[in-house]
């Protein structure tokens, strides 16, 4: 065949498998979303009672809670209440507002990733993130981290200009959603200033700054009334509880949020620490537009650590997994898919992540499945226990149905300590489907090379048996 020559009907095996591959993801999305089991409580409740007082009586309230991600589930509460359940149309807004991100994610990155991996990516983001946990309830991260990601997506790799422009203004959104991440925010856009020199790309952080504080006075009657002056947890036996604001150590901190079993990224997002600049940069020009997009992502993260990590709610109370850092499925999912879509020259590399591909899906089957169930003892007598689900692999949300399945088998007992759901069983059919369709380059890759191992290292030990005298 000539250089360059274009097939004009492709092979009818090589049209089904892209087929398969593109129904793959709506069916994984559809899968999640039945699984769920979605409600509106703790953090999330407040935050619909602030709306509810805005739309039904016209008051503002004073709570800690911005209302910038709640105005926008508006048309959801108005079509519930027009059923006479608010809350009905309410409970799905962090869903929407996925499903949105991966539609944007998808149009905004199409022309930078090669299609098998932009397709690896949104699987991962969809079943293999913490994001089927988050778009269950009604807190803020889930609006707050696809804001951010989108908006950073648009605001560096559009080509047209409003594009650009509106993708700072829902960046800007989004942090001031969540104040706490305008300091990732602050890392992300000084790396753009220092890149480029140019003054223009600290705006959004003023843009979010001044929403902040505005939303302050307008509710607490202050620019610096953050709400949360005094806040802080219930004494316990560990040694820093009790304290308010940012009282515990930083480097015992940032140690438990990226290294804790019940919380730690290591455990919930494994991809982030994947190094993946080369990978981006070594192929066409586009990549390094990615690779811009990936660098403000974990900077934004990194942000994210080195504020909570003094904090003394770094864990998210009773929640599962670490929620405040929500966003970095996003950076980890897109690392962990371009590695996957371009197997390593070394076995034991490829080895490797087949095994954090697999952690990555159950981290999105747990979180979608079985959540917090059993670990009610965390929040006994004011989470006096709390660190044994913070820190210890026995009560840490991501290990403990692995101990209640040895402890009970598949029996009606496991189904019920974990509140397993029958609607549950689609996902987990799917989920072993989605690894072997990520792991696919790896698993071939991983076969040729045990091959070419055990060719090079048989006639090695069959040499040293025959050597061998009694």
């Amino acid at each position: 065949m000539v250089t360059g020559e274009i097939a004009t009907r492709p092979a009818r095996g090589g049209l089904l498998r892209r087929v398969g591959a593109g129904a793959l993801l709506p069916i994984t999305v559809f899968a999640m979303a039945l699984a769920l089991w979605y409600n509106i409580t703790g953090d999330g409740r407040t935050r619909f009672g602030d709306l509810d007082a805005l739309l039904r009586r016209g008051a503002l309230t004073p709570d800690r809670f911005s209302l910038i991600g709640p105005l926008f589930s508006a048309p959801l509460y108005l079509l519930g209440a027009a059923f006479g359940y608010p809350e009905g149309g309410v409970v799905f807004f962090n869903l929407a507002v996925f499903i949105i991100g991966l539609i944007a994610l998808r149009a905004l990155l199409r022309r930078h990733l090669a299609p098998a991996t932009l397709r690896r990516f949104l699987l991962l983001l969809t079943a293999g993130s913490m994001f089927p946990a988050a778009v269950a309830s009604y807190y803020g991260e889930t609006f707050t981290a696809i804001a951010v990601s989108v908006g950073l997506a648009a605001a560096l790799l559009a080509e047209r200009r409003w594009a650009r422009l509106t993708g700072w203004l829902f960046v800007a959104l989004g942090v001031a959603n969540t104040p706490a991440t305008l300091l990732g925010l602050g890392l992300a856009l000084l790396a753009r200033v220092w890149a480029t020199r140019r003054l223009r790309y600290a705006l959004p952080g003023a843009v979010a700054l001044a929403l902040i504080m505005g939303e302050s006075l307008l509710r607490r009657g202050s620019f610096f009334a953050t709400g949360y002056m005094g806040d802080a947890g219930y004494k316990t036996v560990m040694p820093y509880s009790g304290l308010p604001g940012f009282s515990y150590p930083f480097l015992l901190g940032a140690a438990s949020i990226l290294f804790s079993f019940g919380k730690g990224l290591v455990f919930y997002t494994p991809g982030l620490f994947l190094p993946v600049k080369r990978r981006m940069l070594t192929r066409s020009a586009p990549g390094a537009g990615v690779w811009v997009w990936q660098l403000s992502c974990l900077l934004f993260v990194a942000g994210l650590i080195a504020l909570y990590a003094s904090w003394w709610g770094w864990t998210g109370d009773w929640y599962w997994g670490p929620r405040f850092f929500l966003i970095a499925g996003v950076p980890a999912s897109c690392a962990l898919a371009v590695w996957a879509s371009r197997p390593s020259p070394r076995l034991w590399v490829n080895a490797g992540l087949l095994a954090l591909l697999a952690l990555s899906i159950w981290v999105g089957v747990d979180g979608a499945v079985f959540g917090t169930a059993g670990l009610q003892i965390c929040q006994a007598n004011h989470n006096q226990y709390g660190a044994l689900c913070a820190y210890t692999p026995d009560y840490s949300a991501l290990w403990v149905p692995f101990e209640n399945l040895a402890r009970y088998g598949f029996s009606p007992t496991f189904a019920r300590v974990e509140y397993f759901q029958s609607r549950a069983a689609l996902l987990l059919i799917i989920a072993p489907v989605v690894w072997l369709y990520l792991a696919a380059p790896l698993l071939r890759a991983a076969a040729e090379q045990s091959r070419n191992l055990g060719a090079t290292v048989a006639p090695i030990l069959r040499a040293r048996v025959k050597s061998l005298r009694f």
